[in-house]
């Protein structure tokens, strides 16, 4: 009696894939010619899972696993953005802190508090992610009107917060109670000031 040794079925390894994305069907022939079937029979693209090939019956060969990588998308990660004020042009990183690429949509819009949603290039297993940015609208400051006064009359302290609630200092520091001056406002920072 002739004994043929069982012939092992070969095959391209396919994946990894990501989280929902089709996976094609599993070969029923091995690249060495084989023919069989696959167990389990459905594709699972939730779940790394190992498939069995077993030959047809009749044929000198031996059953082989297959595990196909279902992994799960990278989150892209991004340092928010902090408040700004109108008109602060701001330009979206296009790479995420955990090196995924992509682009935002809609346009940055400088005057409008606006959610922009990032999506990864194509053939990356990675999710769209938003991120909001807050436009702070500027505002004048605003103060109740002093004066007039006579030469020489005392003049009392300029106000250091707006009647809006704006911090900051004027110059010059000191009251000339002898001419007509001009006196100019400087915030101290965190107001958006026009």
């Amino acid at each position: 009696a002739t004994v043929i040794p069982n012939e092992m079925s070969d095959f391209i390894q396919i994946g990894p894939f990501c989280v929902g994305e089709t996976i094609p069907s599993l070969p029923t022939t091995s690249t060495n010619g084989i023919n069989g079937t696959w167990s389990p029979a459905s594709i699972d693209n939730t779940n790394t899972t190992t498939y069995t090939f077993t030959p047809d019956a009749g044929l000198c060969a031996t059953a082989t696993d297959m595990t196909v990588v279902i992994t799960q998308p990278t989150i892209p990660d991004f340092t928010q953005i902090p408040n700004s004020c109108a008109g602060t042009e701001i330009t979206l990183p296009t790479i995420s802190n955990n090196g995924i690429t992509g682009s935002w949509s809609p346009i940055f819009d400088s005057n409008n508090t606006t959610t922009y949603t990032f999506m990864p290039d194509a053939g990356l297993c990675a999710t769209a992610t938003d991120m909001t940015v807050v436009i702070i609208p500027t505002q004048p400051p605003t103060f109740n009107q002093i004066g007039p006064f006579c030469v020489g009359e005392t003049i009392p302290s300029l106000p250091t917060t707006s009647n809006n609630g704006i911090n900051g200092t004027w110059s010059p520091t000191s009251m000339d109670n002898t001419n007509t001056t001009l006196y100019t406002f400087s915030q101290n920072g965190g107001a958006c000031i026009e």
